[in-house]
C-alpha cells in the first residue's frame, strides 16, 4: 500500500488511488497552512506506479528538493522526499506498493485495510460492521441494524458513532460472471465432529471440487448454525424461513458475546476466502433491521467421528 509519512512529525498517511493534497476541506491529506495552496497536489495510481503532479500551488512542489512544474507527472518511488509549499512541510514515500481496498475516517488518520476479502469497521479486531465483497463482484457494507448496501470508490457511511470513506483501486467493481457468482448455497458443507466436540473439521463440497478448511474453533460457531437449520428444516418450516436466531440468544447459548460473534463471522469469511472459496460472503446472512442471523448454505451433513 502507499504510505507517506510526516518528516517532521508524527502524522502518516494511507494513499487513495487519487490523493488530493491541500487546504480546502475535499483533500485528502489536509494541511491547514498558509504557505499550502487550497489544491496544492495530487499524487495518483497509474496502474503500475505512483506519481505526484503541482497543481499550480502558489509555494511550489518539490521532489527530493527539485521543483516540478506544473502540470506533468514525476514519479514517486520508496524514498522519495515531497516538499509542499515549504522546506519544512516534507513528507516521505515510506511505501510505494499498489493501493489496497480499504476505509478511511474522515481524519484520514484512522484506516481499516481489507484483509482476506473482508474489512472490519472499526477495526478487525473490532469488526462491529463488516465490508465484504460479494458473488456480484460488488463490495457489500454490513451494519447492526440497518440493510445491507452496495458500495463504491468514494462513497461515505456512518459507523461505530463516525464517518468512513470507502477507497478502492478499482472503483466501478469487476464484473462477475456466472463462474464467479454461484447461487448462494449453491455447495455444501460437511462437518465432522468428535463425541465430545471438541474438534469441529469442515469440508466445502461442489461438484467441482472439494476444499478441506480444517478446524478452527469458528467452525463451531458454523456447527450450532447448521444445526439449528437441519432442525427447522426437519420440522417443516420453509427453506426461507429455516435456520433463523437472534444473534443475542446465539451469544448465550455458546457462552460468548453478540460482540465476539460479529468476530468469528469475520474470521470465518475472512477464512473462506483463503481457501479461495469465491462463495464466502454467502456463508453467514443476516436479516436487515433485525440482529438475525443464519448459516447461508443449505446443503448441510453433520458426521460424528
Amino acid at each position: 500500500m502507499g504510505l507517506l509519512r510526516e518528516v517532521h512529525g508524527n502524522r502518516s498517511c494511507i494513499l487513495e488511488p487519487e490523493h488530493l493534497v491541500g487546504r480546502t476541506s475535499h483533500c485528502s491529506l489536509l494541511l491547514s497552512h498558509a504557505y499550502i495552496s487550497g489544491q496544492h497536489a495530487l499524487i495518483r495510481w497509474t496502474g503500475t506506479l505512483w506519481e505526484v503532479l503541482d497543481r499550480g500551488s502558489r509555494n511550489g512542489t518539490f521532489l527530493n528538493g527539485v521543483v516540478l512544474p506544473a502540470g506533468p507527472g514525476h514519479r514517486l518511488i520508496q524514498g522519495s522526499v515531497l516538499s509542499l509549499g515549504h522546506p519544512d512541510e516534507q513528507w516521505l514515500v515510506e511505501d510505494a506498493s499498489e493501493p489496497r481496498v480499504m476505509v478511511l475516517a474522515d481524519s484520514a488518520e484512522v484506516w481499516s485495510l481489507a484483509e482476506d476479502g473482508v474489512i472490519g469497521v472499526p477495526s478487525s479486531a473490532h469488526p462491529e460492521s463488516q465490508i465484504y465483497r460479494d458473488t456480484d463482484a460488488l463490495w457489500k457494507l454490513e451494519r447492526p441494524g440497518r440493510a445491507t448496501i452496495a458500495l463504491r470508490h468514494g462513497d461515505r457511511f456512518e459507523a461505530s458513532g463516525r464517518w468512513w470513506r470507502f477507497s478502492s483501486p478499482d472503483p466501478v467493481g469487476a464484473t462477475a460472471t456466472s463462474e464467479q457468482s454461484p447461487p448462494a448455497g449453491a455447495g455444501g458443507l460437511h462437518f465432522a465432529v468428535s463425541t465430545d466436540e471438541e474438534f469441529v473439521e469442515l469440508t466445502v463440497e461442489s461438484e467441482a471440487r472439494q476444499v478441506n478448511v480444517g478446524s478452527r474453533s469458528h467452525n463451531y460457531l458454523l456447527l450450532t448454525l447448521a444445526r439449528i437449520r437441519l432442525q427447522d428444516h426437519a420440522s417443516g418450516l420453509p427453506e426461507t424461513a429455516c435456520g433463523w436466531t437472534d444473534k443475542d440468544d446465539l451469544a448465550q447459548k455458546l457462552a460468548t458475546t453478540p460482540e465476539q460473534i460479529d468476530g468469528e463471522v469475520f474470521r470465518i469469511r475472512q477464512h473462506f476466502v483463503r481457501h479461495g472459496l469465491d462463495d464466502a460472503a454467502t456463508i453467514i446472512e443476516r436479516r436487515p433491521r433485525i440482529k438475525q442471523l443464519r448459516i447461508g448454505w443449505r446443503h448441510l451433513k453433520i458426521t460424528t467421528l
